[in-house]
């Protein structure tokens, strides 16, 4: 045995010695935690980490060590505090927007127990989740008359979450104003650009200003605060009675099957469902988009969508957003990953989920 094998085989032995530490302090952390839950009491304590670091680095007698274990200290720390946050946010769901928003609605129905939190973007949600400040995020992905919302699916490559779930909300744009307006007497319309989209029939060759608002909530608020009968919000009726508006027309929207659905998003890959999602980047080269897709054919398996999205640092180079009927968890449906992998420069799993069929619903 070498002395670089004599070495490593006392690291070892301290890294198990450490393993089993760690689990030991988990545990306290545990009750910390709970005290927390009982007391109210916010997850980071300051002055209680800087007594630790300062105590503790009286144990290290060699100098040379103290930067190092110091760092090894706020790392430690950092983990109890992500792992506090993910315990006592168990039943904590974000969305986007303000109250009566779309993502809010959505975010009630699909989870009508839970406390929710508001964030100004989606990107926040997308932080909030890998922070542990919420354990899920609800984010809107597509609308069957307008697309998939663009901004959600780079988030979804940018950040480590996963899809863990799916719900369609059917979408009914009103016009809303201040009580005692009439269509007559509107000048301006404001709402989200998806909205005033989707109504893009109704509001045709009626002379009004169309414009954009973060979303439609507060585009209602905006109206409802303005008290002015020349302003009107495109905005669920929900905003209505939340705002003291009036609905000077009922559902505005083009498409009568207009519908968005919205994605859950969690940290965890879900151990099973009958749909996983999949992000593939493929070579620069002719044909091989076509190789990727031959292998899931070969296979055998049914796509439900593929959507091709820029990369951003590469002009004109895309990435494939594949929703693929199976479970992930399966053999073949392994298998299948791995020869994608062999094609492909990257291949990415985004979610796997469950998803009732839209005749079930």
């Amino acid at each position: 045995m070498t002395k670089l094998d004599d070495a490593r085989k006392d690291i070892n032995e301290i890294d198990a010695q450490m393993a089993e530490l760690f689990e030991k302090r988990m545990q306290a952390v545990e009750k910390v935690i709970a005290y927390k839950q009982e007391q109210g009491l916010p997850v980071l304590d300051r002055s209680r980490e800087n007594f630790v670091i300062a105590h503790n680095l009286q144990y290290i007698k060699e100098e040379k060590y103290q930067d190092s274990y110091k760092e090894f200290l706020q790392d430690i720390m950092a983990i109890s505090r992500k792992y506090q946050k993910t315990i006592l946010n168990q039943d904590v769901v974000g969305y986007q927007g303000v109250e009566g928003a779309f993502s809010h609605i959505a975010c009630t129905h699909v989870f009508p127990e839970h406390k929710k939190q508001r964030y100004a973007s989606f990107e926040d949600v997308f932080k909030a989740v890998v922070d542990g400040e919420i354990r899920y995020g609800i984010v809107p992905f597509e609308n069957s008359y307008t697309g998939e919302v663009g901004e959600v699916l780079d988030l979804l490559i940018k950040y480590p979450v996963y899809v863990c779930k799916d719900y369609d909300l059917k979408i009914s744009q009103n016009l809303l104003g201040i009580p005692g307006a009439k269509l007559e007497d509107i000048r301006q319309v404001y709402s989200k650009d998806q909205a005033i989209y989707q109504s893009k029939q109704f509001l045709e060759g009626r002379g009004y200003e169309l414009i954009p608002y973060p979303n439609t909530a507060l585009a209602a608020e905006y109206v409802a605060k303005q008290n002015d009968k020349k302003k009107a919000a495109i905005a669920a009726k929900e905003n209505a009675e939340l705002y003291g508006l009036a609905v000077l027309a009922e559902d505005i929207n083009t498409s009568a099957q207009n519908t968005t659905r919205f994605i859950i998003i969690g940290r965890d890959l879900q151990p099973s469902g009958n749909i996983f999602s999949l992000a593939v980047i493929v070579p620069h080269k002719a044909g091989a988009l076509v190789s990727a897709m031959n292998i899931i054919a070969r296979h055998g398996f049914n796509m439900q969508s593929i959507i091709s999205r820029s990369i951003k640092d590469r002009p004109w180079e895309y990435y494939f957003y594949v929703e693929i009927d199976g479970n992930i968890q399966k053999e073949q449906e392994q298998l299948l990953v791995q020869e994608l992998k062999d094609v492909c420069e990257e291949v990415r799993i985004l979610g796997a989920y469950t998803k009732e069929s839209r005749d079930e619903k």
